[in-house]
């Protein structure tokens, strides 16, 4: 991980936060019936909130001195609407 530039590892770290989450909200349901379809959704959902609070936070750096930072911000809300996309329509396919 030394070898990977800052941006690139803000998306990592954020995907594994929305990963984390997500597994949260699953097992915070209970174990009652929690398929690949709902972890789908919940990841979607995780996904869906983190890239547009990254997406903000990218935003607000543009006024900064910090390009690194806000690439990786900017990048890493792309990343996690465009998998938002991508698991919440598998999640309501399958669910």
């Amino acid at each position: 991980m030394q070898n990977l530039k800052l941006p690139f590892k803000i998306i990592l770290v954020n995907i594994a936060i929305a990963f984390v989450l997500a597994i949260m909200f699953i097992l915070g349901d209970g174990f009652g019936g929690s398929n690949a379809g709902e972890f789908a959704l919940a990841f979607g959902l995780v996904c869906l909130g983190t890239g547009l609070i990254n997406l903000f936070v990218g935003f607000i750096m543009l006024f900064t001195n910090t390009p690194e930072w806000r690439n990786g911000f900017l990048l890493s809300g792309a990343v996690l609407l465009l998998l938002s996309g991508i698991s919440c329509g598998g999640g309501a396919a399958f669910a």
